[in-house]
């Protein structure tokens, strides 16, 4: 097959999130689709020291005791989480096309300029609490042009240490798109023109799509509520279990981290992409904190409720991106504020209405990229 560009993908893809697998097959499966060569860039920034804190073992036990008492639950599901990093692992390997793997600045720009094109998203590349300028390919030496679709900021303000970093980095952009219309306006003063907010990736491909990438497994029953969580927060916990058991449906839980893996539910935390989508695929409610999630209720056109992951006035909050979407979609009384502890139930969802509306956006997106691949 003879491609009509060379792209090569900056992004994050590797660890134990399912939102950020999801969102790089997405963006890669896409651009395949149209006739492009595709591959993801496997750099990987090298990690921040942390200092490690030099208590016996015995004291912290003794003063953390909740933290060892998950440590000690997580064990019993450790052969099960191993299970579940192969299989995301597998996916990207098996799913997307990589470079070689980079070690150094000077072979990352080398192989950068090997692309027409360079592509920094989605995800939250550009979340100032956690700035690289790898997620924008500032390098002295690349010359490829670079645009953006649809990276996230997830946040409110910029802080004053990077927005030198994040001013100098925009200038290398032929065209920028953001995920949230509140990025958009943090990143207008540093552009000429206001950043054009496009839809997630993973939006990009309808279900049949997504069914062409992982199939169904064929468990067709929906009498369950399915929960997955990003935020250790009890609270959300005890509330989908009490939904659950008011609706006379098992509890399926995919844990993350900490308290899941204390609850008394049924737990797959051996869960990779193809089980993760299956299980929403199937269910009867989704309940969750996940913005990925949140988007593939969508898609599968579920019943769902979505919890605020971070209290409002958390300097660190990325609430907006859950807003963003819900407020997009004409769905924002699905959202449930970070302090609920209960969930009022609504009408179900009839999805013509705002599949329609959603469909126009996701039309703009595919227009962006078009236009700016150009």
């Amino acid at each position: 097959m003879k491609y009509s560009m060379k792209i090569g993908i900056i992004t994050w893809f590797t660890g134990p999130n399912y939102g950020t697998n999801l969102q790089a097959i997405a963006l890669q499966y896409y651009l395949r689709s149209r006739g492009y060569e595709v591959n993801l860039i496997n750099y990987e920034v090298p990690p921040v020291n942390v200092t490690k804190n030099k208590k016996s073992f015995i004291r912290k036990v003794l003063y953390q005791p909740k933290k060892y008492a998950i440590k000690f639950a997580m064990n019993r599901y450790k052969s099960q989480i191993a299970k579940r990093d192969r299989k995301l692992s597998n996916s990207i390997t098996t799913k997307c096309i990589l470079t070689h793997r980079i070690k150094t600045i000077d072979e990352l720009v080398k192989t950068c300029n090997e692309f027409d094109l360079l592509i920094c998203g989605s995800d939250q590349i550009w979340n100032p609490n956690w700035y690289d300028k790898f997620y924008f390919a500032d390098y002295t030496g690349i010359t490829a042009t670079r645009i953006s679709y649809a990276p996230s900021m997830g946040v409110n303000t910029i802080p004053d240490s990077v927005v030198a970093e994040i001013q100098h980095g925009l200038k290398q952009f032929k065209a920028v798109s953001v995920r949230e219309e509140k990025a958009a306006e943090l990143l207008t003063p540093y552009l000429e023109d206001k950043p054009q907010v496009v839809v997630d990736p993973t939006l990009l491909l309808t279900s049949k799509e997504w069914l062409d990438i992982f199939p169904d497994d064929g468990c067709k029953g929906n009498d369950y509520v399915f929960a997955f969580f990003l935020n250790d927060e009890k609270r959300h916990l005890e509330v989908a279990k009490k939904f659950a058991k008011r609706l006379n449906n098992k509890l399926i839980l995919v844990p993350y981290k900490g308290t899941t893996y204390l609850q008394n539910a049924d737990i797959r935390a051996d869960a990779g992409l193809e089980d993760m989508l299956n299980l929403i695929r199937n269910a009867k409610y989704v309940i969750t904190d996940s913005f990925h999630i949140t988007v593939f209720s969508i898609i599968y056109r579920k019943q769902f409720y979505t919890f605020q992951r971070f209290k409002e006035d958390e300097f660190t909050s990325q609430n907006v991106r859950i807003t963003n979407l819900l407020r997009m979609v004409d769905l924002s009384e699905r959202l449930i504020p970070y302090q609920s502890t209960q969930i009022d139930m609504l009408d179900d969802i009839n999805y013509d209405g705002h599949i329609e509306k959603l469909n126009i956006e996701i039309e703009k997106s595919k227009e962006f990229l078009k236009d700016s691949i150009k």
